[in-house]
């Protein structure tokens, strides 16, 4: 472990979701105040889209612990590979509902119920589900789309926030009536180069780090490598602080990112 050679008290390139580590960049701020907001406001459906290891899962996090608990009641579906019906059953689960029988009648009337119940109560409903570009066929969308029906004086019942890879956007757009609900659109990109910086030396801070331990050229190198992707940031510095440590070095220079890069391929 490199801890004790960094002077470190995390490790700060864990790929997990962690709010300790989440990291503002400008267009991550505007994404969760536009997030935020759409919810708040109950603008029914919601896309985020991104590619992979941009730290959608992360950001979606920070949006859902933001909700103050009182006023939202949150489902969060993280395996979505499922069938029109066992949506639904994962639905009333994820909102604490039990209904006696599973069919689809069943499930429907129970969730309208409780949608109903939390509304006439000033209470939100929010159904996210992550990865939803593993949803796999029409019907589930088309059952999720038909949920947004469920409205009482003027406004949504609850809202549905879709998280997924980019040909997520192809799937919804095969459903034109679930395309035109979607009130806001979001893509997260790449983190330029400025950012990649400040991003690693924020996690660098979040886990204790109080000098100097890598150079601007490394950085510029791990940019380069990486696209500005996070999780890929993310496994090359774990590499390159466990080598640093191992060739017992007091920074982390570009010579040594080459290194690690050439030993650890990611």
């Amino acid at each position: 472990m490199y801890l004790e050679h960094w002077e470190l008290t995390d490790f700060p390139f864990e790929n997990v979701a962690n709010e300790r580590f989440f990291f503002k960049s400008d267009n991550n701020q505007l994404l969760l105040e536009d997030l935020q907001d759409a919810i708040v406001r109950r603008k029914g459906a919601i896309l985020l889209t991104g590619g992979i290891g941009c730290g959608k899962s992360t950001l979606t996090q920070r949006v859902l612990l933001g909700l103050p608990e009182d006023r939202f009641d949150i489902a969060l579906i993280t395996y979505s590979c499922l069938t029109p019906v066992e949506m639904l059953s994962e639905v009333c689960q994820q909102l604490g509902l039990n209904p006696d029988k599973q069919d689809r009648n069943t499930l429907l009337r129970s969730l309208q119920e409780h949608l109903t119940k939390n509304a006439t109560s000033g209470r939100g409903t929010l159904v996210c589900i992550d990865e939803a570009q593993s949803i796999p066929s029409l019907e589930t969308f088309e059952e999720l789309r038909l949920l947004l029906n469920f409205q009482l004086g003027g406004r949504f019942l609850m809202s549905l926030l879709f998280v997924g890879q980019p040909e997520l956007q192809q799937k919804i757009s095969a459903l034109p009536q679930l395309q035109q609900r979607i009130a806001l659109n979001l893509n997260l990109g790449q983190l330029e180069a400025n950012d990649t910086m400040r991003y690693i030396l924020h996690r660098l801070r979040t886990a204790g780090c109080k000098k100097p331990i890598l150079t601007r050229q490394a950085v510029a190198t791990i940019h380069r490598h990486t696209s500005g992707i996070p999780r890929r940031i993310n496994h090359l510095m774990d590499r390159c602080l466990l080598l640093g440590m191992r060739e017992n070095a007091s920074v982390l220079d570009s010579k040594l990112v080459e290194t690690t890069i050439q030993r650890y391929p990611c």
